[in-house]
């Protein structure tokens, strides 16, 4: 049960990652395609990535916890 548990959380990790790689590429790209001339223009890009950021993090600390567990 253990190492069924550590293969979803590595592999959900694993997509999450991906997934929010794209999504900070293509804020990148939307940020630095707008030149931003304003605050108000780059907020939504800059959200976007640190929010992904944080989905980064998430995705590291699922991929950690379901190696452990596949250790056990």
């Amino acid at each position: 049960m253990v190492k069924a548990v550590a293969t979803v959380l590595f592999v959900l990790g694993i997509a999450l990652g991906v997934v929010a790689g794209f999504v900070v590429y293509a804020a990148f790209t939307d940020w630095r395609g707008r030149g931003c001339p304003g605050a108000a223009q780059c907020a939504d890009a800059m959200g976007v990535m640190v929010l992904t950021g944080c989905a980064m993090v998430a995705a590291a600390v699922m991929v950690f916890a379901g190696v452990v567990l596949a250790r056990r």
